[in-house]
């Protein structure tokens, strides 16, 4: 069977300046039918107070990414076992894999080299082949959490809020496995998952222009959150 160019972008790494061109018209023309939905949740939910799982979310997220720095700030780039716990408690009720807090050490402090530089794609890559039993949803968001403006979280929840983003009938997200979840969900390497994170890095891009222009200054943590939420 011939794949459509759009196939062909998403079983390669296409970089960050053909992506944008050749598919912000389709994240625009999908957001715009999403858009008021979206301005009208986050309104709501961020004037509603402490009482709504959405602020409390943004909160226990916040306070990560300052658990994040500090933790990177005392151990010279990397980030300890203790933080790394935490963070997975919190997404999955179990402990961080590596129980080696020099090893873990080692490899954050590489994969956070990669992020500081911007490349998404191989700090994502290296925390999963690095580390036994790390997936994209476990690796993104040790990663996403470290800085919320910029970055996000790539779950299955973001998976299936995306699945109707699609080009030519391809979807430019893929939805990863999610426990216990119904979803229909993708099965794919560590490299096509790094693929798709950095590629919605730059859909999430997108989207914070398109509602900056519109007065609305979100983070990227929002924007997922609130397409999550609102789903």
């Amino acid at each position: 069977m011939r794949l459509s160019e759009t196939q062909w972008d998403l079983l390669s790494r296409i970089d960050k300046e053909d992506f944008v061109k050749k598919y912000k018209p389709t994240v625009i023309e999908w957001l715009k039918n999403k858009q008021n939905k979206i301005i009208e949740f986050f309104d709501k939910k961020k004037c509603s107070g402490n009482g709504s799982s959405f602020q409390l979310s943004i909160e226990k997220r916040d306070m990560f990414e300052k658990v994040i720095r500090a933790s990177r700030t005392q151990n010279n780039g990397a980030v300890d076992l203790n933080t790394l716990d935490q963070i997975c408690y919190w997404g999955f009720h179990i402990t961080f894999p590596l129980r080696d807090e020099e090893l873990a050490k080692k490899i954050t402090k590489e994969v956070f080299q990669y992020l500081d530089k911007g490349n998404f794609y191989e700090a994502v890559y290296k925390i999963m082949k690095e580390i036994n039993n790390v997936s994209i949803s476990r690796a993104s968001k040790i990663i996403g959490l470290s800085n919320q403006n910029d970055l996000c979280i790539y779950d299955s929840r973001v998976g299936y809020a995306l699945e109707d983003l699609k080009k030519d009938e391809v979807k430019l997200v893929r939805c990863p496995p999610s426990r216990g979840q119904k979803r229909n969900f993708d099965s794919d390497t560590y490299k096509v998952w790094a693929r798709n994170y950095e590629r919605l890095i730059w859909i999430i891009e997108i989207m914070k222009d398109y509602f900056k222009a519109r007065n609305l200054n979100l983070r990227a943590a929002d924007i997922e959150m609130v397409l999550c939420f609102s789903g």
